[in-house]
């Protein structure tokens, strides 16, 4: 399967084939974990985490790949586990090249913490119910109408629907450690 068609796959939410084809990939990830002092659970969290990412950076319009999809998911499941291991000797330190300017350290910067962030609404939505991803999956990120999400989980009004989104919030809020 070509890479064009893993994507697509992504786009249409039809994530089962497109991660079993993915997971080809995970070998790597749990050699190059493993040679780094990290577990095999380790590595099954970090590449699970990399799909993520993937997944969600697929669903954005300014997305474009400009390697193979699986050393994209290396190179995501690599900077993971470095930020994981930097997190847990509590000494983050990011060598930058001297050669940046001030502009491409901000950037730089920004983009470690939006991926801080994402890494963060990810841990609480792994462990909200199941049918609250769905949910917030269909209104958040497929942006579809109340009503629409009433019809897809099969609820009796869009109210009902409102109410669900809103209970859902509320377990969300509660994971959310501060």
């Amino acid at each position: 399967m070509s890479d064009e068609k893993i994507i697509e796959l992504l786009k249409v939410n039809k994530t089962d084939k497109a991660f079993y084809k993915l997971y080809a990939d995970f070998p790597k990830v749990k050699k190059m974990i493993l040679a780094k002092g990290g577990t095999k659970d380790d590595a099954q969290d970090i590449f699970q985490e990399a799909l993520i990412i993937l997944y969600k950076k697929v669903n954005e319009s300014e997305f474009k790949l400009t390697s193979k999809i699986g050393t994209y998911v290396y190179s995501v499941s690599r900077f993971l586990w470095k930020d994981q291991q930097a997190k847990s000797n509590k000494t983050q330190q990011i060598e930058l090249p001297a050669s940046l300017t001030t502009n491409e350290q901000n950037e730089l910067e920004l983009f470690l913490q939006k991926e801080e962030k994402l890494k963060a609404i990810s841990a609480v939505l792994n462990e909200i119910s199941i049918k609250c991803q769905q949910i917030f999956e269909l209104f958040y990120f497929k942006k579809l109408s109340m009503k629409a999400i009433a019809q897809q989980m099969k609820y009796t009004s869009e109210r009902v629907a409102r109410t669900q989104k809103y209970k859902c919030i509320e377990q969300a809020k509660k994971k959310v450690v501060i």
